[in-house]
């Protein structure tokens, strides 16, 4: 049996996707026969996240921790369980960093900036401007796998003939709200003060993530607003929630390309500046409307929904070849 420890982190000022995504490509793996182990920095969001998903084998450490302990602790776990791969994807700080990490294992990562470990067996990155960040070319014995289609989507993602059947009316009665896991702008409550506005007579479901903290203040504010919703939050499976709506009102992030990939007819909003050019890039495609950087207009908002996008007719995504060029490091 082989063993991969997936090394990432969750947290408000870095948002869950990170985590998550890794979270999505360990089903591939455990679909396979493979032993799975996380290794977290023990934030809250993060914690709620290994909470939320019963991340097996599962490391801590603590969040003041230096680099120096951490690559240690990732040496000793590796060592003690005899892993074959490490799996990171690091945003918080650069991965060319993890100095002294030992040969006994392969590594592969998730990467946005293109700092890289000499070592790498695997680098996948999805930012649609990989050709100006990495050189493959210096890096003769690593894979590369660069492109918006190798954005790590769980399995049910790509269950083609249920998505191809999904029903949507044209003239929206279901609208989603879904700004992803931390939302530390609280973009959420700013869409849902927008569609109280709006009279809107639609169904809205809001989804809130892990990491999102001001669940009293929203709920306090839809018990009073006379809006027919349903908060959501917990869930393990978005799948089905896109499948739901007629329409979905969604962040840039990981959240923009399962929308893309369960075509729903979708309105982006760029919660962070990172996600500007993966938005502009799916508008580009047809796939979505991007109503902006963190732009909650409620004349383009209730416009944009009550003409209802078209979807996408197909899915982009390949996420289950870093699954295979992975296994392919042991044929």
């Amino acid at each position: 049996m082989k063993r991969i420890l997936f090394r990432a982190d969750a947290k408000s000022s870095i948002g869950v996707g990170d985590l998550i995504s890794l979270i999505s490509l360990s089903k591939y793996f455990i679909r396979a026969g493979w032993k799975i182990f996380f290794m977290i920095r023990g934030y809250e969001a993060g914690l709620k996240i290994a909470q939320k998903y019963n991340l097996p084998n599962l490391t801590i450490l603590d969040p003041q921790c230096n680099l120096d302990k951490e690559v240690q602790a990732i040496n000793t776990l590796c060592d003690k369980e005899n892993i074959d791969l490490v799996f990171f994807e690091i945003t918080e700080r650069c991965l060319s960093d993890y100095r002294g990490l030992k040969n006994t294992f392969k590594k592969a990562a998730v990467s946005f900036d293109g700092n890289l470990l000499e070592d790498l067996s695997l680098v996948v990155s999805w930012v649609p401007n990989t050709s100006q960040l990495f050189f493959p070319e210096k890096f003769p014995n690593t894979r590369f796998l660069l492109g918006y289609q190798f954005v790590t989507l769980p399995p049910e993602f790509f269950d083609d003939h249920r998505i191809k059947n999904r029903q949507y009316k044209y003239n929206p009665e279901k609208v989603l709200v879904a700004m992803g896991g931390a939302d530390e702008n609280n973009l959420t409550q700013k869409v849902v003060d927008v569609l109280i506005k709006s009279n809107i007579d639609l169904q809205v479901t809001i989804v809130v993530g892990g990491g999102y903290e001001f669940s009293e203040e929203l709920e306090k504010v839809l018990r009073i607003s006379g809006l027919n919703f349903c908060l959501k939050n917990n869930i393990t499976n978005m799948l089905e929630e896109y499948l739901k709506c007629d329409v979905a009102i969604g962040a840039g992030g990981l959240t923009a390309s399962e929308l893309v990939a369960s075509r729903t007819p979708s309105l982006l909003i760029a919660a962070y500046e990172h996600q500007i050019e993966r938005c502009m890039f799916f508008q580009s495609k047809g796939w979505v409307r991007y109503l902006g950087f963190r732009n909650i207009n409620i004349d383009e908002i209730k416009n944009n929904i009550l003409k209802s996008p078209s979807a996408v007719s197909y899915n982009p995504f390949r996420s289950k070849e870093i699954f295979i060029e992975i296994c392919s490091f042991y044929n």
